[in-house]
């Protein structure tokens, strides 16, 4: 039984704790300052340990705090940290050389996972200086991992993968909105909405192209064209990998705070 101790327990440490909950091979804790995750904890049957305790009781320990945090906590784990336990960093912008020289001789890892971990479809990259299967098997647990050979790249994720959710989140949020025009009352625009993302997957999932699929909604002169031609017109997908390069370049700049 392999022992994994969260340091920090936010929106990602949750996803992160409710999809390895099911895998019986981990025992899973949690440390936080806020009071609000303790309870979190308590109804998910996860124990809340001290900070020096989960660091001695735990064979992996996972830091999920926010960035601005990570370094000053790292250099307070010295004391109580065993060098032969692993430490996973899944904040922005913190790179590997930082946490080495907070956390000397340890065994470092990044890992930038999505929400999607907390059901297990998740996707993480992992960076680090020396090869783990442990922890690509974790995060395989969760989803998909892939190792990856350049630091940068975690920030394309952090952009990519990390925050693209949200990106796509506000698409559906108005797609949502408009389905009130239509919809009467006693359908749910959800159950739509779950119907209308479901046909998209299955559109896709046997590896069509994309182009071909918008071409076989999209006929000369009618009401696809129309819409589509409109959103060339505005840039909309120059919009989109702006907004990616903007998350990517925000992550460049954490790492040099």
């Amino acid at each position: 039984m392999r022992k994994i101790g969260f340091i920090g327990c936010g929106h990602m440490a949750k996803a992160l704790m409710l999809g390895l909950k099911s895998h019986a091979n981990y025992t899973i804790f949690g440390h936080d300052r806020n009071p609000a995750n303790h309870s979190w904890l308590k109804d998910h049957d996860i124990e809340h340990k001290s900070l020096e305790s989960i660091c001695k009781d735990s064979d992996i320990v996972i830091i999920c705090v926010k960035p601005k945090d990570m370094y000053e906590l790292c250099v307070s784990l010295n004391n109580v940290l065993d060098e032969e336990t692993k430490v996973i960093s899944v904040a922005a912008g913190v790179t590997i050389e930082n946490l080495n020289k907070a956390l000397p001789g340890r065994k470092i890892f990044r890992a930038m996972p999505n929400i999607g971990a907390k059901d297990n479809l998740g996707i993480t990259s992992i960076f680090s200086s020396e090869l783990d299967d442990e922890i690509l098997e974790i995060f395989n647990f969760l989803g998909k991992a892939f190792r990856v050979d350049n630091e940068e790249k975690i920030n394309l994720h952090t952009s990519l993968i990390g925050s693209g959710p949200a990106f796509y989140f506000e698409i559906i949020n108005e797609f949502e909105n408009r389905l009130n025009e239509l919809l009467p009352e006693e359908v749910s625009k959800r159950d739509i909405t779950l119907l209308f993302l479901t046909s998209l997957i299955s559109a896709i999932k046997n590896g069509e192209n994309l182009e071909d699929l918008i071409g076989s909604i999209r006929s000369k002169g009618g009401t696809t064209e129309a819409g589509l031609n409109l959103l060339y017109s505005e840039n909309f997908i120059k919009i989109f990998s702006d907004a990616v390069d903007a998350a990517k370049n925000r992550a460049t700049e954490l790492s040099m705070d």
